[in-house]
């Protein structure tokens, strides 16, 4: 059964937005090669202050094997750095299907 993850990156600090839209995109290259990917979208708000990414798993364990995967390693240290220094607010959510 396919699995539904919806993230959302608040940019708090306007000044880093350029910097959080590469390492989205850093990012989203390295999702794109995760097994298991079904599809995935990111979306930015008309207003710039936020982008979600939707992403459609095959299971949740292709999800939760991707969270662990270390071709996200270097990755991880920026966003933690943009996390830490209140440049950034992250949120994730996770969802099945209703039938």
């Amino acid at each position: 059964m396919a699995y539904y993850v919806i993230t959302r990156t608040i940019i708090e600090d306007q000044s880093s937005k350029e910097d959080v839209l590469a390492m989205s995109k850093e990012s989203t290259e390295i999702f794109r090669k995760q097994p298991g990917l079904i599809e995935m979208k990111s979306l930015i708000a008309e207003n710039e202050t936020h982008l979600s990414t939707y992403l459609v798993w095959e299971n949740q364990q292709s999800h939760l094997a991707c969270m662990e995967s270390k071709d996200f390693d270097g990755v991880t240290v920026q966003w933690t750095a943009f996390m830490q220094e209140g440049k950034i607010k992250f949120e994730l959510e996770t969802y099945q299907l209703v039938e």
